[in-house]
């Protein structure tokens, strides 16, 4: 193949790492929102349950920060940000569990 080809024309097949680093977003989300529907009142809004009160916020987020370290503490090959930017990703790409 030419340079052209290489660059612009390759083949978008996710690597093994990237796969990993996939699955492990996608139980992010799933884990969180699984548990925000356990604490929230609020209603649902693109597909995720909003916290009301600032007690349920504050739940919502020590959850998020507790599982965010867990997976980072399991998954030691990938960063924080790796991680949070796959997760990123998944919301950007308008990914629901």
């Amino acid at each position: 193949m030419n340079r052209f080809t290489d660059l612009h024309m390759c083949d978008f097949t996710l690597t093994e790492r990237d796969q990993l680093l996939q699955s492990i977003a996608e139980q992010y989300v799933r884990e969180t929102e699984a548990y925000d529907r356990t604490v929230c009142t609020g209603p649902i809004r693109h597909g995720s349950i909003v916290p009301v009160t600032s007690r349920q916020r504050a739940l919502v987020s020590r959850n998020a920060q507790e599982l965010m370290t867990s997976l980072c503490q399991r998954h030691p090959q990938f960063t924080r940000a790796e991680i949070r930017r796959a997760v990123s990703d998944l919301d950007r790409q308008g990914w629901q569990a």
